[in-house]
């Protein structure tokens, strides 16, 4: 009798993650679905083999290509061995809820300054290609909207992750939150503990760009050393308290919008998803300002 060949993950091609179809699937964690998926794709692959690559049990997934097990998943060990055993690539896994396979990078030693765009040459090569630093600044201030700075820190949780940012923090506010949530949301292996710097300058001091959700006093203090530093401030005035002070500030003094032109100004004001859309703004205005690539 011909015994069957094990079926190779690592043989699964890279386009077969960047399907709409697959990539909703994990986005949603339906398991079930991302299971039907990998088995109509690839004959080879039985569910016996599945199991065996995703540490189950044969029938824990043959009920879930069945549907006769709910689909999604909300358990990060399960989805662990799942992206493990299939080897699904770091920008999969992110959509999966789940750190990359790499390390994250958390130093809290400084940040070495770099040149914006404008003056970067071949010489500033190595320095550019070093993570990005940023500082998350804001609270959850009475006068602020508790739904919008939860919806702000799941997608800036991911955002750092995807993107590999350092992250500049208080010991309390959202910076911390977001932290917070990578660790318990993408368990990266190296982020047993988060460093919040005490005091406002400390905060910003060695930040490229200053995200402000949110905040009271606190955070307006930090507000006013980015201006003084002349930092690219990055505000989410739908977040309230100071963010939205900030905002309506800087729409009446241009010179408060570093490195935002009036249409990125104006969209930060019109998201429409406040987490999404804020998001992708943020990253736009980063890639931009540093001359990386948009991909």
């Amino acid at each position: 009798m011909t015994r069957r060949r094990t079926f190779d993950p690592g043989a699964v091609p890279v386009g077969f993650w960047c399907r709409e179809d697959v990539a909703q699937a994990l986005t949603s964690r339906d398991v079930g679905q991302l299971f039907r998926l990998f088995l109509g794709q690839f004959a080879d692959c039985t569910q016996t083999q599945l199991a065996l690559l995703t540490q189950h049990d044969r029938s824990d997934i043959s009920n879930w290509v069945r549907g006769a097990r709910q689909g999604r998943v909300s358990d990060i060990e399960v989805l662990t061995r799942i992206a493990d055993g299939l080897q699904i690539p770091d920008q999969a896994r992110l959509l999966l809820g789940l750190a990359p396979a790499g390390s994250f990078p958390l130093n809290p030693t400084p940040a070495v300054p770099r040149q914006r765009a404008a003056g970067r040459d071949a010489d500033d090569a190595a320095t550019a290609s070093t993570p990005v630093r940023v500082a998350i600044c804001g609270s959850r201030a009475p006068d602020t909207d508790a739904s919008v700075i939860d919806a702000a820190v799941r997608c800036l949780a991911r955002l750092v992750m995807s993107r590999n940012y350092k992250v500049s923090h208080g010991p309390v506010g959202v910076g911390i939150e977001v932290m917070t949530y990578i660790a318990d949301q993408y368990r990266p292996p190296d982020i047993a503990l988060a460093i919040g710097l005490f005091g406002h300058r400390n905060v910003i001091q060695d930040a490229e760009f200053v995200i402000v959700i949110g905040g009271g006093a606190g955070t307006q203090a930090e507000v006013d050393l980015a201006l003084s530093m002349g930092k690219p401030i990055i505000a989410l005035p739908a977040s309230g308290g100071t963010a939205r002070r900030f905002y309506h500030q800087a729409a009446r003094d241009h010179r408060l919008r570093v490195s935002l032109d009036d249409e990125q100004f104006a969209a930060l004001n019109a998201c429409a998803d406040p987490g999404e859309d804020f998001v992708r703004i943020v990253e736009h205005l980063i890639n931009n300002d540093l001359g990386a690539p948009n991909d």
